[in-house]
């Protein structure tokens, strides 16, 4: 079996995955790690513990925020321009999650990381909400399904050395 963007001409591979279907499929990935962030808050008793807790979380969605820009982001560009609008909106976001992981991993004492974590959770799922249902939607309805499964193939291209394992 051959991940999408795996393939080589005249192989063949599997379906076509759309760039959308991609990054829902990371998407209901962080969901559940927000869930088990959020559950453990009240538990961790030391600001490291709760630093490590979200290290991994904040390395993954760099990663996905970062595919997401390049690849999606500015094939929208085109269509919604970047100083205001959609996708201004959505980069900015980016921008305010980042910033609150930074807090989070900077912060000096437990209630503060406590807060900015409880504030990074609530802004990264809002930001989500509006990707899944209005971004998305607009990518589908502006990018042929050609060039969604073309952006599809670059991320599964992206993203082999970590999950693309040529398996029989």
């Amino acid at each position: 079996m051959n991940f999408p963007g795996t393939c080589t001409p005249g192989q063949v591979c599997g379906t076509d995955m759309l760039i959308t279907d991609a990054l829902l499929g990371e998407h209901a990935v962080f969901h559940l790690m927000l869930g088990s962030i959020e559950q453990s808050l009240p538990a961790l008793d030391s600001l490291s513990n709760l630093q490590n807790r979200i290290a991994a979380f904040a390395f993954a969605l760099e990663s996905h925020a970062g595919l997401e820009d390049e690849l999606l982001f500015n094939a929208l560009e085109p269509h919604f321009g970047t100083q205001s609008g959609p996708l201004a909106v959505m980069r900015m976001e980016h921008d305010q999650i980042t910033d609150l992981l930074g807090n989070i991993h900077s912060a000096s004492d437990l209630d503060s990381a406590r807060a900015f974590a409880k504030q990074m959770i609530q802004v990264t799922r809002g930001h989500f909400q509006k990707e899944e249902q209005i971004l998305f939607r607009m990518a589908r309805q502006f990018l042929s399904e050609e060039e969604l499964s073309a952006l599809g193939a670059e991320w599964a291209k992206q993203r082999t050395p970590l999950v693309g394992l040529d398996m029989p």
